[in-house]
């Protein structure tokens, strides 16, 4: 017989508020592979780079530094997802008015605050993407603050969070904040 999941989210309650903590999805594929490929990109970078820059007796070479700019930013995107599959999570914080989306582990993510009573509209929503040839393209962290399975209106925006949760973990995370009188 099946076991029932009984989900991501770590939910952490006191006097105060209540602090949700959940963790990145791993993809041991995902891990392995940008690992091999961090090292082949870091070797790129480096032998490239001193061919670029005429380190090896040349003068520089235009092309190669512009292939090496790419070559970078393509490594950093590379890397932000290792780091996020390795060590991301996300903490979301409720108590005294405040709703806090803190996610950890995300390069050059900033925390921020949400005035509680100009949020509307709680709701669970997975976001249906197609799976890539490297599993579930939720890996993919290009644009971390447009993807979630909790959803609400705060203005004229719609704030997600609860990266890669289940629709039902996500209405069960509703749910006790609700009961603890936290959203309406």
């Amino acid at each position: 017989m099946e076991l029932p999941y009984t989900g991501r989210a770590i939910i952490d309650e006191d006097f105060g508020g209540i602090e949700i903590t959940i963790p990145a999805k791993k993809n041991v594929f995902m891990i392995l592979f940008l690992a091999i490929w961090l090292c082949a990109w870091f070797a790129g970078e480096f032998f490239v780079g001193a061919q670029a820059f005429g380190l090896r007796g040349n003068g520089p070479q235009y092309f190669l530094i512009i292939w090496l700019c790419g070559w970078t930013v393509g490594g950093f995107f590379a890397l932000r997802t290792f780091w996020w599959m390795l060590m991301g999570k996300e903490v979301i914080s409720l108590g005294q008015g405040v709703l806090t989306v803190d996610k950890r582990g995300a390069l050059f993510y900033k925390l921020k605050s949400y005035d509680l009573h100009e949020a509307k509209n709680f709701r669970a929503q997975e976001d249906y993407l197609s799976s890539g040839p490297f599993g579930n393209t939720q890996a993919n962290i290009f644009n971390l603050d447009k993807k979630g399975t909790i959803k609400f209106d705060y203005g004229m925006q719609t704030i997600k969070f609860g990266y890669g949760l289940d629709e039902a973990e996500g209405n069960f995370i509703l749910e006790k904040l609700r009961s603890k009188k936290l959203i309406s």
